[in-house]
């Protein structure tokens, strides 16, 4: 059996003095900081990544960070390739084109590498995808800008699903069966940018009160008073604004809820997650297991049992960290 090329990067292996400046030198493709308030020698990462042809895939766990691609590191480095974030902890904010953009627990975020962004990150537990261009664009329908986009929902489930069982299986896949999985991968990504849709109908104030408010929720979803009144208070909008923004979503509740349902399909759904169902649905406000385990199956179509996984992972091969900087190099 040939293994796939696999590499580990553990910052806690350093000095703490080093590891923003170790991490930096491996991701060259983003400017790297910590946010306002976080000290760099707080700064910590465990990330695990894997080769497999066109197609590089990680799984990293890390404190609070800032990744920002400006438009000149952009044009200097001619990085040809998108980068497809899965957060499974924490939540992703910032801007594209300008424009605000927020992502939490559940939700698939694209990036295009050939055009800026800024994004802070709470504490993170993310799998990402760093996908060669062409075979993105044209799985995307046409005029679908993708840049930013943020699947949910249906889309986002979809694609969280496969990169989370492609995440499963790679420590022990067979380098053979790579050309398989890219594949299959990249052809779930038609259908789910079929399905995905930027929000309509909102002027461009309130499309800017709708990701201050969502990227309130996702940092916030364990909170017990996370409620219209909360929201409104902490983000300074009236209860008819933040009604107004939220109707294209069917309202707050019905969003705070399917936040909460979509980051605990996640907590599911990975393998170092040992706790009953019942206490997880509780840290999400879900009191009542009865009532948990309805919203779910009517969420998802399947109980909150089916979505545990069998979650066997064999050992794989350990490489240089500085391999991954050649792996996405390769993409571009």
């Amino acid at each position: 059996m040939t293994k796939i090329p696999y590499l580990r990067f553990d910052t806690a292996e350093l000095p703490a003095a080093e590891r923003l400046d170790r991490y930096r030198a491996i991701l060259t493709h983003y400017e790297v900081s910590v946010p306002e308030g976080t000290a760099s020698d707080d700064f910590e990462v465990l990330a695990e990544a894997w080769l497999l042809g066109g197609l590089v895939t990680a799984s990293t766990r890390m404190g609070p960070v800032r990744f920002t691609r400006s438009a000149a590191l952009a044009k200097a480095d001619g990085r040809n390739s998108f980068a497809l974030l899965l957060l499974r902890r924490g939540a992703w904010s910032g801007e594209v084109d300008g424009e605000p953009i927020s992502a939490g627990p559940g939700q698939v975020l694209v990036l295009d590498l050939t055009r800026p962004f800024d994004g802070i990150a709470t504490a993170t537990d993310t799998i990402s995808l760093d996908v060669e261009r062409d075979p993105i664009v044209s799985a995307a329908p046409d005029g679908l800008d993708l840049h930013g986009l943020v699947l949910d929902g249906a889309a986002g489930r979809v694609l969280a699903d496969q990169m989370g069982l492609l995440r499963r299986r790679l420590p022990a896949m067979d380098a053979n069966e790579a050309p398989e999985a890219v594949q299959t991968t990249l052809g779930l990504l038609r259908g789910c940018f079929g399905m995905a849709a930027r929000p309509r109908g909102l002027a461009r104030r309130d499309i800017a009160i709708l990701h201050r408010a969502s990227r309130f929720i996702d940092q916030n979803l364990g909170r017990a008073d996370l409620s219209v009144a909360t929201i409104c208070r902490e983000i300074g909008v009236s209860r008819s604004v933040l009604y107004r923004v939220f109707a294209p979503l069917a309202g707050v509740a019905d969003y705070i809820r399917g936040r909460r349902l979509e980051a605990i399909h996640v907590l599911l759904d990975d393998a170092d997650e040992d706790r009953w169902n019942a206490e997880i649905a509780a840290e999400f406000g879900f009191v009542s297991q009865a009532h948990f385990s309805r919203s779910f199956r009517q969420r998802f179509g399947y109980s909150p049992r089916a979505a545990r996984d069998s979650r066997d992972l064999a050992a794989a091969v350990d490489a240089s960290p500085e391999l991954f900087r050649e792996w996405i190099n390769q993409l571009g």
